[in-house]
Protein backbone atom coordinates (compact mmCIF):
# COMPACT_ATOMS: atom_id res chain seq x y z
CA UNK A 1 0.00 0.00 0.00
CA UNK A 2 1.09 3.47 -0.97
CA UNK A 3 1.52 6.60 1.07
CA UNK A 4 -1.07 8.33 -0.61
CA UNK A 5 -3.82 5.19 -0.51
CA UNK A 6 -2.39 5.11 3.18
CA UNK A 7 -4.10 8.81 3.51
CA UNK A 8 -6.72 8.15 1.89
CA UNK A 9 -7.99 5.43 4.04
CA UNK A 10 -6.37 6.85 7.29
CA UNK A 11 -8.88 9.47 9.40
CA UNK A 12 -7.98 12.90 10.85
CA UNK A 13 -6.74 12.74 14.52
CA UNK A 14 -8.55 15.10 16.46
CA UNK A 15 -7.41 16.46 19.90
CA UNK A 16 -9.64 15.64 22.87
CA UNK A 17 -10.73 18.88 23.26
CA UNK A 18 -12.79 18.23 20.09
CA UNK A 19 -14.84 16.09 22.22
CA UNK A 20 -15.32 18.70 24.90
CA UNK A 21 -19.19 20.28 23.87
CA UNK A 22 -18.36 23.59 25.39
CA UNK A 23 -15.38 23.50 22.77
CA UNK A 24 -18.65 24.21 20.10
CA UNK A 25 -19.85 27.32 21.48
CA UNK A 26 -18.20 30.71 21.75
CA UNK A 27 -17.30 30.89 25.41
CA UNK A 28 -17.80 34.10 27.49
CA UNK A 29 -14.33 34.19 28.91
CA UNK A 30 -11.97 36.12 27.47
CA UNK A 31 -8.98 34.01 28.17
CA UNK A 32 -10.83 31.35 27.49
CA UNK A 33 -11.93 32.62 23.98
CA UNK A 34 -9.07 33.24 23.04
CA UNK A 35 -7.17 30.18 23.49
CA UNK A 36 -10.52 28.19 21.95
CA UNK A 37 -10.24 30.50 18.97
CA UNK A 38 -6.23 29.63 18.57
CA UNK A 39 -7.39 26.06 18.87
CA UNK A 40 -9.97 25.87 16.31
CA UNK A 41 -7.75 27.43 13.92
CA UNK A 42 -4.79 25.18 14.63
CA UNK A 43 -7.76 22.04 14.13
CA UNK A 44 -8.80 23.68 10.72
CA UNK A 45 -5.32 24.23 9.35
CA UNK A 46 -4.03 20.84 10.19
CA UNK A 47 -7.43 19.21 8.84
CA UNK A 48 -6.89 20.55 5.88
CA UNK A 49 -3.50 19.95 5.35
CA UNK A 50 -4.47 16.14 6.69
CA UNK A 51 -7.21 15.87 3.97
CA UNK A 52 -5.60 18.24 1.02
CA UNK A 53 -8.55 20.68 1.16
CA UNK A 54 -7.70 23.72 -0.34
CA UNK A 55 -10.99 25.46 0.09
CA UNK A 56 -14.31 25.78 2.71
CA UNK A 57 -17.62 26.57 2.68
CA UNK A 58 -19.15 28.88 5.20
CA UNK A 59 -20.30 25.57 7.05
CA UNK A 60 -16.60 23.90 7.07
CA UNK A 61 -17.20 21.41 4.53
CA UNK A 62 -14.41 20.91 1.44
CA UNK A 63 -14.52 23.02 -1.43
CA UNK A 64 -13.66 21.73 -5.05
CA UNK A 65 -13.66 23.60 -8.62
CA UNK A 66 -12.93 27.08 -6.77
CA UNK A 67 -12.86 30.00 -8.59
CA UNK A 68 -13.23 33.62 -7.62
CA UNK A 69 -15.54 34.22 -10.21
CA UNK A 70 -17.89 37.45 -10.03
CA UNK A 71 -19.29 39.39 -7.49
CA UNK A 72 -23.09 37.64 -7.73
CA UNK A 73 -21.80 34.07 -9.27
CA UNK A 74 -21.18 30.69 -7.64
CA UNK A 75 -18.11 28.84 -8.85
CA UNK A 76 -17.39 26.74 -6.13
CA UNK A 77 -18.69 23.13 -5.85
CA UNK A 78 -18.66 21.06 -2.76
CA UNK A 79 -16.27 17.74 -2.47
CA UNK A 80 -17.31 14.99 -1.92
CA UNK A 81 -14.12 13.98 0.43
CA UNK A 82 -13.98 13.61 2.91
CA UNK A 83 -17.36 12.37 4.00
CA UNK A 84 -19.33 12.23 6.94
CA UNK A 85 -21.67 9.26 8.35
CA UNK A 86 -24.71 8.19 6.42
CA UNK A 87 -23.53 9.56 3.13
CA UNK A 88 -23.21 13.23 4.68
CA UNK A 89 -20.80 15.90 3.59
CA UNK A 90 -18.32 16.22 6.51
CA UNK A 91 -17.90 19.61 8.09
CA UNK A 92 -14.32 20.10 10.41
CA UNK A 93 -16.75 22.46 12.49
CA UNK A 94 -19.71 19.23 13.24
CA UNK A 95 -18.70 16.19 15.80
CA UNK A 96 -21.38 14.03 14.71
CA UNK A 97 -20.50 11.61 17.96
CA UNK A 98 -20.95 14.09 20.58
CA UNK A 99 -23.77 15.55 18.61
CA UNK A 100 -22.05 19.37 18.29
CA UNK A 101 -21.58 22.00 15.66
CA UNK A 102 -20.15 25.63 15.50
CA UNK A 103 -22.91 27.88 14.60
CA UNK A 104 -22.34 30.68 11.73
CA UNK A 105 -21.41 33.09 13.35
CA UNK A 106 -18.28 31.63 15.41
CA UNK A 107 -17.49 29.85 12.35
CA UNK A 108 -17.21 33.56 10.71
CA UNK A 109 -14.67 34.68 13.73
CA UNK A 110 -12.42 31.42 13.07
CA UNK A 111 -12.12 32.32 9.48
CA UNK A 112 -11.48 36.18 9.97
CA UNK A 113 -8.51 34.89 13.00
CA UNK A 114 -6.92 32.44 10.02
CA UNK A 115 -7.31 35.72 7.63
CA UNK A 116 -5.51 38.11 10.27
CA UNK A 117 -2.78 34.71 10.13
CA UNK A 118 -2.45 34.87 6.52
CA UNK A 119 -3.57 31.40 6.72
CA UNK A 120 -6.47 31.89 4.50
CA UNK A 121 -8.50 34.32 2.56
CA UNK A 122 -11.55 34.76 1.21
CA UNK A 123 -12.20 33.38 -2.34
CA UNK A 124 -13.83 36.60 -3.29
CA UNK A 125 -14.07 39.19 -0.48
CA UNK A 126 -17.08 40.91 -2.74
CA UNK A 127 -19.02 37.19 -2.27
CA UNK A 128 -17.76 35.58 0.77
CA UNK A 129 -20.91 32.84 0.31
CA UNK A 130 -18.09 31.40 -2.17
CA UNK A 131 -15.92 30.54 0.64
CA UNK A 132 -12.64 30.88 2.21
CA UNK A 133 -9.15 29.75 0.45
CA UNK A 134 -6.69 27.71 3.54
CA UNK A 135 -3.21 28.03 3.25
CA UNK A 136 -1.49 25.18 5.36
CA UNK A 137 1.82 26.75 3.58
CA UNK A 138 1.83 30.10 3.27
CA UNK A 139 1.59 31.95 0.06
CA UNK A 140 5.22 32.44 0.29
CA UNK A 141 6.31 29.29 1.11
CA UNK A 142 4.32 28.03 -1.74
CA UNK A 143 5.90 30.05 -3.79
CA UNK A 144 9.49 29.14 -2.68
CA UNK A 145 8.36 25.55 -3.52
CA UNK A 146 7.36 25.93 -6.75
CA UNK A 147 10.03 28.08 -7.41
CA UNK A 148 12.51 25.47 -6.68
CA UNK A 149 10.96 22.72 -8.23
CA UNK A 150 10.33 24.30 -11.76
CA UNK A 151 12.99 27.44 -12.12
CA UNK A 152 13.11 27.97 -15.87
CA UNK A 153 10.74 25.76 -16.88
CA UNK A 154 7.74 27.08 -18.43
CA UNK A 155 4.52 25.09 -17.64
CA UNK A 156 0.56 25.42 -17.63
CA UNK A 157 -1.91 25.82 -14.98
CA UNK A 158 -2.73 22.30 -15.72
CA UNK A 159 0.84 21.27 -15.99
CA UNK A 160 1.14 22.39 -12.41
CA UNK A 161 -1.71 21.18 -10.60
CA UNK A 162 -2.20 18.02 -12.42
CA UNK A 163 0.84 16.79 -14.55
CA UNK A 164 2.24 13.67 -13.73
CA UNK A 165 5.88 15.32 -12.86
CA UNK A 166 4.36 16.92 -9.94
CA UNK A 167 2.18 14.18 -8.12
CA UNK A 168 5.00 13.57 -5.40
CA UNK A 169 5.12 17.09 -5.00
CA UNK A 170 2.85 19.04 -2.17
CA UNK A 171 1.48 21.23 -4.51
CA UNK A 172 0.04 18.49 -6.50
CA UNK A 173 -3.84 20.05 -7.30
CA UNK A 174 -3.47 23.08 -5.61
CA UNK A 175 -6.79 24.74 -6.22
CA UNK A 176 -6.81 27.21 -9.65
CA UNK A 177 -7.48 30.38 -7.54
CA UNK A 178 -4.91 29.48 -4.94
CA UNK A 179 -2.54 28.81 -7.35
CA UNK A 180 -2.97 31.70 -9.72
CA UNK A 181 -2.23 33.60 -6.15
CA UNK A 182 1.37 32.03 -5.63
CA UNK A 183 2.40 32.69 -9.09
CA UNK A 184 1.37 36.50 -8.31
CA UNK A 185 3.68 36.44 -5.50
CA UNK A 186 6.38 35.37 -7.87
CA UNK A 187 5.19 37.77 -10.60
CA UNK A 188 5.33 40.49 -8.28
CA UNK A 189 9.11 39.52 -7.48
CA UNK A 190 10.30 39.12 -11.06
CA UNK A 191 10.32 35.62 -10.63
CA UNK A 192 7.80 34.51 -12.79
CA UNK A 193 6.18 35.93 -16.11
CA UNK A 194 2.06 34.77 -17.12
CA UNK A 195 1.54 34.39 -20.14
CA UNK A 196 -1.90 34.93 -21.32
CA UNK A 197 -4.48 33.77 -24.42
CA UNK A 198 -6.44 36.66 -25.94
CA UNK A 199 -9.22 35.99 -23.48
CA UNK A 200 -7.04 37.36 -20.43
CA UNK A 201 -6.59 33.30 -19.16
CA UNK A 202 -3.52 32.22 -17.92
CA UNK A 203 -2.02 30.20 -20.70
CA UNK A 204 1.55 29.44 -19.02
CA UNK A 205 3.58 30.91 -16.66
CA UNK A 206 7.52 31.21 -17.04
CA UNK A 207 9.58 30.62 -13.65
CA UNK A 208 13.31 32.45 -14.01
CA UNK A 209 14.81 35.60 -13.98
Amino acid sequence: MDEQTSLKKAAFSFPKLYNFPPFFTRQPNQQTYHTQLEAWRKIVIEYCRFYRIWALSLNGTALTNVKAGSSSGDDADEESEPSGTEGEKASVFKNTKINREVKGDFIMTIYESLIEKKEASWINEQNQRLGILIYWNSLEDWATMLMNWVNGNVLTIYELQNGEAVQDQEFAGMATETLTRVISVLAKEGRARVLKDDDGTIAGVKFGS
